[in-house]
């Protein structure tokens, strides 16, 4: 059975914007009290646990939405030379570039098997329904049955 809905498992509204860019602030603010610590090392670690938190519960869209705006966020504040927009280094654009591919494929990953797990809840339901109108046919189907058969056997009584 093909199920056409399977995009509608995340939360939508509002409130999954507000989230996702909740969490950018969070991962921001966790990663610049970090910056003494870690100076150039890991930018963009905690921008991409939101954004797999954030694909995990509210869908694609949002974190994309993430992704967006957490790149020039992490370039700008925690790349040297920090607090600019300088041309980044070969090694900086392929810790970028490797970052962003770890965060699209992750949450491609999650959208899947959310996806899937919406499915098979609906196969689920759908399957429930089935069975309990089967059940409601098979139950009227046997009163009808003892209804003939009594009416056949009450003509033959005195």
């Amino acid at each position: 059975m093909k199920i056409q809905n399977t995009k509608r498992w995340a939360i939508n509204g509002p409130q999954a914007y507000f989230f996702a860019v909740f969490g950018v602030f969070v991962a921001f603010s966790i990663r610049y009290s970090l910056h003494i610590f870690l100076q150039g090392n890991l930018p963009m670690t905690f921008f991409i646990l939101n954004t797999i938190l954030i694909a995990l519960f509210y869908g694609f869209v949002p974190s994309l939405i993430t992704i967006i705006i957490s790149i020039p966020l992490a370039f700008f504040f925690f790349v040297p030379p920090f607090d600019s927009f300088d041309i980044p280094t070969p090694q900086d654009s392929f810790v970028f570039f490797s970052y962003i591919l770890i965060a699209f494929i992750a949450v491609g990953i999650v959208e899947w098997l959310q996806r899937e797990r919406y499915k098979a809840v609906l196969l689920s339901r759908v399957s429930d329904s089935n069975f309990q109108l089967l059940s409601d046919a098979s139950r009227s189907l046997k009163n009808a049955i003892n209804l003939i058969s009594k009416d056949k056997e009450a003509p033959n009584k005195p």
